[in-house]
């Protein structure tokens, strides 16, 4: 069922406390949300939050953070249409590429693959999850993922 009531907006800085709990509910890591460098979605269906997503970006890379997709609205294919608009805004921006972690998925059906995670340290090593696992001397748990971007400077 996919669920065309659903209006997907750029988030501002009022929406914070709303992204907060829709990752908190989604059982994610709220660190740094909305921190300077990031960009940010709200699903919303009928006014209400329903989903979030984020990326937080370097100079030709973006990290994905957070798509979070509150239980009762799951299944419509929502989750795809946050990641595409994450992945088009990245496209966009002119990254060739973004990563994400993840601990569960098969994110392979939006074109990411498995990458060493040195990869992601090494092309976004300010990005706000990335400084978040160093402070704690942590490594994200998980899987790490790229995907290539066309940045259309091979286009005609």
């Amino acid at each position: 069922m996919t669920d065309s009531s659903v209006q997907i907006r750029l988030a501002n800085a009022q929406d914070k406390e709303t992204i907060v709990r829709v990752m908190e509910e989604a059982g994610l890591s709220t660190e740094a949300a909305l921190a300077e460098g990031t960009t940010y979605w709200v699903a919303e269906r009928g006014g209400q939050p329903v989903g979030a997503i984020g990326l937080e970006h370097g100079d030709t890379a973006s990290l994905l953070r957070g798509a979070a997709i509150l239980p009762a609205a799951r299944g419509g294919g929502l989750g795809r249409r946050l990641v595409m608009s994450a992945v088009e805004y990245a496209q966009g921006r002119g990254d060739r590429a973004i990563y994400m972690f993840s601990k569960g998925g098969d994110w392979g059906t939006f074109g990411f693959t498995q990458v060493p995670l040195a990869v992601v340290m090494g092309d976004l090593p300010n990005a706000p999850q990335i400084q978040a696992y160093k402070a704690k001397s942590e490594r994200p748990g998980g899987t790490t993922w790229m995907r290539a971007l066309d940045t259309g400077a091979s286009k005609a």
